[in-house]
């Protein structure tokens, strides 16, 4: 394996870890599918930004084309106000179902927010003055050239990125309601930023789930782990749409604001069940599925965030 490949999985596995010890029911579900003799094999991933000069969806897009990945279909969230595309993993085999997982970055629209909300949100995103892109970049084609020490130095640093709380301070508790009750996303993302919001399973490609429904009774009835019901149901979407998606509600996690501490919902785990396209089997081939996303699923599994 390349040093590319290698650092794209090095990475991969940095971001699991770190997200596997924030929402510690997700360990448990891949033990769970285990015991079933089945197995966790990651559809998306995805992200949440803030727009800004050194902050939002176009550096997160960077970050991952340095990882190999291409942009894809672009998404509009009019009622959420939010802007969204997804990337497609470099790594893609006609013939086979391993590759990395796509992709899905989103970033919030403020222009029709309140003045308050949208000083908030500027006054955060501006303390972010340097972009981490030139240090990654050069680091990518050190790597690309077989520097080992490039290598590790590149999955540390993208990890961290990606990993990390955001790069501007802290909010205070006043100003995350402001933002919370115009928009749970921009609630979300002012305290986590580039942090994954979550992974996602491919149940298409699991051996003893044969649809959605089965896994539905077997997470909320025999596991009862607390499920998305935004929208009047768990199973988002329909097999017309070529993509059915289910998703547990969010872990809660100790935030330390400014002025107080506060328990609040960081990350959750998805479902996704993509049905083969026109004229294509059910053969467990990548490209056999659809692969898009579908928005009006998307708007409530949004949703998982939302604090009780």
């Amino acid at each position: 394996m390349d040093l590319i490949n290698q650092s794209r999985r090095d990475v991969f596995g940095k971001l699991w870890t770190h997200y596997f010890s924030l929402v510690p029911f997700a360990q448990k579900l891949v033990d769970d599918f285990k015991k079933r003799g089945d197995e966790w094999i990651e559809d998306h991933v995805a992200y949440r930004t803030l727009p800004g000069e050194h902050t939002g969806a176009h550096i997160l897009q960077a970050v991952f084309e340095t990882l190999g990945y291409k942009r894809m279909d672009d998404y509009n969230f009019e009622e959420k106000q939010l802007k969204a595309f997804w990337m497609c993993p470099p790594d893609i085999d006609a013939h086979s179902r391993e590759a990395s997982p796509k992709i899905f970055i989103s970033e919030l629209i403020p222009t029709k927010f309140s003045p308050e909300f949208q000083e908030i949100i500027r006054r955060h995103t501006s303390q972010v003055t340097t972009s981490p892109l030139p240090l990654l970049k050069e680091l990518r084609d050190k790597l690309k050239k077989g520097d080992k020490e490039a290598a590790a130095q590149f999955v540390a640093e993208t990890s961290a990125l990606l990993s990390t709380l955001p790069a501007w301070s802290r909010p205070s508790l006043k100003d995350y309601e402001v933002l919370r009750k115009e928009s749970e996303y921009a609630g979300w993302t002012i305290l986590f930023g580039n942090q994954i919001n979550h992974f996602t399973v491919s149940v298409h490609l699991m051996k003893t789930f044969k649809d959605i429904h089965p896994l539905v009774q077997f997470l909320d009835k025999d596991l009862q782990v607390p499920m998305n019901k935004a929208g009047g149901g768990i199973v988002k979407g329909t097999p017309e749409l070529l993509l059915e998606q289910i998703s547990t509600m969010a872990a809660a996690v100790p935030y330390n604001f400014q002025d107080g501490q506060l328990s609040v919902p960081y990350g959750f785990v998805e479902f996704a069940y993509r049905y083969p396209q026109a004229g294509k089997a059910h053969d467990g081939a990548w490209h056999s599925y659809y692969q898009g996303f579908v928005t009006s699923n998307a708007d409530k599994i949004f949703e998982s965030t939302t604090r009780s």
